[in-house]
């Protein structure tokens, strides 16, 4: 089996965002698909990837270790390691689609039959006021979601007081007000934070009963991650920003959080991916990977969890727009805040091309 070609597709998700599709073609009439993470300029990482994708040409899909060695031998940027992380995607789902088998099993099969899931709200939270959350929290927990997460905090950090946060702080109130007590709620913080100010957070919100604190100081201040974990009692989660396991290392090293949220975006794709929640579990960390993104990122992160015992929770963007579980066939399957994962071979699924042609980005 050889690679003939790349090709993207690039949808129109809604006013605001855009998903990037990676697709490689073999001369064995199978295609991988995979999903570029958005955190890097576009025009950039469309150009690196058609570079790639060039030099990839002729060689064996399924090679995938040797695949990624090359590519890592040229300097990596932000850029570069989000291209590879949707190229290496594509490798693995062709190498399950040659084998008849769903991603899963190259990992040693499904612990879960469905992955549970909690909403993402701030993307469809144009406004981020209290009334404006609680509305998007009330509209996901009416759609069976059983825990959602905001983030209701703007930069630039490190923010040393809580002084001027009243009105962020309320929205979490209002969140915990509009879905009551049995529903689990996550703050992402986005760590712009100082130690000092992200504990008087927590202070201020005792009584909301968190789930989790996500980055609540930069993602390279160990230091301060370890005063905020010392005196903390609601878990920390973190890591979404890492690159590889090399990146991660140092953080599992100094157990910063209880949490480990890898991209399958921006770690470097799905055997990255499966390596760094291995190690996680191995250092008693669970593991929620981070992916608010399209549903290609949600099934490629989702056949990896469901190898893995030390699996917590899975990310979905909610409320981004009402076609997005028709871009793919079989459709996304969501209930009861659980999605339920597809026997087809690969990620379990392909793009839909009706909805494709409807939405491609012009």
């Amino acid at each position: 089996m050889k690679i003939t070609h790349l090709e993207l597709e690039t949808v129109t998700v809604n006013n605001y965002e855009t998903w990037v599709f990676v697709l490689i073609h073999t001369d064995s009439n199978i295609t991988g698909l995979g999903e570029l993470n958005p955190s890097a300029p576009r025009a950039a990482c469309v150009a690196t990837l058609k570079q790639m994708g060039d030099n990839l040409r002729g060689r064996d899909p399924r090679i995938i270790n040797t695949i990624i060695s090359d590519l890592k031998k040229d300097t990596l940027g932000l850029v570069e390691v989000r291209s590879l992380s949707a190229i290496e995607q594509c490798l693995w789902d062709i190498l399950a689609r040659s084998l008849q088998v769903p991603l899963h099993t190259l990992f040693g099969g499904s612990n879960h039959d469905t992955i549970r899931l909690y909403a993402n709200i701030t993307r469809a939270t144009h406004r981020l006021t209290p009334e404006a959350f609680a509305k998007s929290a009330k509209g996901a927990v009416a759609d069976g979601f059983s825990a959602v997460k905001l983030a209701p905090f703007v930069g630039p950090g490190p923010i040393e007081t809580t002084e001027h946060l009243e009105e962020s702080l309320q929205c979490v109130r209002s969140v915990r007000a509009a879905v009551g007590p049995d529903i689990e709620i996550m703050l992402d913080c986005y760590g712009l934070f100082t130690p000092q100010a992200a504990l008087a957070i927590i202070e201020d919100l005792n009584d909301v009963g968190l789930y989790w604190f996500e980055e609540p100081v930069a993602n390279d201040d160990w230091e301060g991650y370890l005063k905020v974990k010392e005196r903390c009692a609601v878990p920390l989660a973190g890591g979404e920003r890492y690159e590889f396991i090399q990146g991660f290392w140092p953080a599992f090293q100094r157990e910063i959080f209880h949490i480990a949220m890898p991209d399958v975006g921006i770690v470097g794709g799905i055997g990255e991916l499966h390596k760094v929640s291995t190690m996680a579990e191995s250092c008693g960390i669970r593991v929620a990977p981070h992916g608010p993104f399209g549903p290609v990122t949600l099934a490629a992160s989702a056949q990896v969890m469901a190898a893995h015992t030390g699996f917590l929770v899975l990310e979905y963007p909610w409320g981004l727009n009402t076609w997005r579980s028709e871009l793919i066939d079989p459709p996304e399957h969501i209930t009861n805040s659980h999605y339920h994962l597809s026997n087809q071979p690969g990620i379990g699924t392909v793009l839909n091309p009706k909805l494709l042609k409807e939405h491609r980005a012009k």
